[in-house]
């Protein structure tokens, strides 16, 4: 049991494998996904002007959900600012980077720069390949990162540093958060504090969970549960740690953030930075028509509206499904 609960390699390259989990909703990049993408984009060309390519890392990418749209529009969007993109797309996953990667190849028209090859158990992190496409305005490249999970933050950072050739990356993101699924609370602030620190200071760090209005059940039978002593060795430490059944009938670890997100998101701002919380989904099933995700996205913009740049309380994280943390060395920050 605790070996499936922590294997995220074996889990996730069985549900990449269908296509189940990716189907779970018919509206696949929400709208406050994409909008709080594009606007942290901006402010990342103009804080972080120059020739060279803007780069996102991002952490916990699967088959590229939010970021493939992203990249695909990048051309269109930001060709005025005579900028290519480079992606760097990091899964413990090789199923799902390498339906992304033959997903850009075959319906994308994306070249081979450098051989796709993924050693489905290695014992660590490494390249597996690269592919790229020259548009008119501007060249997206897309580097895959095979991780591994008994690699430490440090490895993941020195192994994404050397794909960008030692430098910090523009923009990193974690779209419905892999580090959810990283078990221990120093842990998993070693790896949040890793995605800080691998991000320029001028740049836009974006750490999207799900926060305390989702599996509301499942947290109230676990907190039982770790008080009662009755966890079977099973890596539950604190209030937010749960095991969910996938769609697959897998036990899965899941830590569903509330003022510790805040928390971690404070212990890494630096002076000249600004850092928030905006709501990205509040509690709904999954969406069955992109009307009902459009009623979802109202209701989440008045929230985030309500609650501007102030400080979240633990009810408000309870009115919310998922949340993105956001620090961002943008001046223009301050103003949007």
């Amino acid at each position: 049991m605790r070996e499936s609960v922590v294997d995220q390699r074996s889990i996730y390259d069985r549900r990449y494998a269908g296509d189940g989990y990716e189907e779970r909703s018919v509206v696949r990049v929400l709208t406050t996904e994409s909008v709080s993408l594009r606007r942290a984009a901006f402010r990342a060309l103009k804080s972080l002007s120059g020739p060279g390519a803007l780069v996102l890392f991002d952490f916990g990418y699967g088959t590229g959900r939010v970021t493939n749209e992203f990249a695909l529009d990048f051309p269109r969007c930001y060709g005025d600012f005579g900028r290519d993109l480079h992606v760097i797309a990091y899964d413990v996953s090789a199923v799902g980077l390498r339906k992304a990667a033959l997903r850009f190849v075959k319906d994308y028209d994306f070249d081979e720069i450098l051989p796709l090859s993924f050693e489905m158990e290695a014992g660590q992190g490494y390249v597996a390949g690269a592919l790229r496409r020259m548009f008119d305005s501007s060249t997206v490249t897309v580097t895959f990162v095979h991780g591994s999970e008994s690699d430490e933050s440090d490895a993941v950072r020195d192994l994404v540093l050397s794909v960008n050739g030692d430098r910090r990356v523009s923009i990193t993101t974690s779209w419905y958060s892999a580090l959810s699924h990283i078990t221990g609370q120093k842990r998993r602030a070693a790896f949040f504090e890793m995605l800080a620190e691998i991000t320029d200071p001028r740049g836009e760090l974006m750490v999207a969970p799900s926060v305390l209005g989702d599996l509301v059940d499942l947290q109230k039978h676990w907190r039982t549960k770790r008080l009662e002593g009755d966890i079977a060795g099973l890596p539950i430490e604190v209030d937010g740690d749960v095991i969910y059944e996938t769609e697959l009938s897998q036990s899965n670890f899941w830590h569903v953030f509330g003022p510790d997100l805040w928390q971690l998101l404070q212990e890494n701002v630096k002076p000249g930075q600004t850092a928030w919380l905006e709501a990205i989904r509040l509690p709904d099933e999954e969406f069955q028509s992109r009307a009902e995700e459009q009623a979802n996205f109202r209701r989440t913009r008045a929230f985030n509206r309500r609650m501007g740049r102030r400080p979240w309380q633990e009810d408000d994280f309870r009115e919310v499904h998922t949340a993105v943390a956001i620090r961002s060395g943008s001046p223009d920050a301050e103003a949007s």
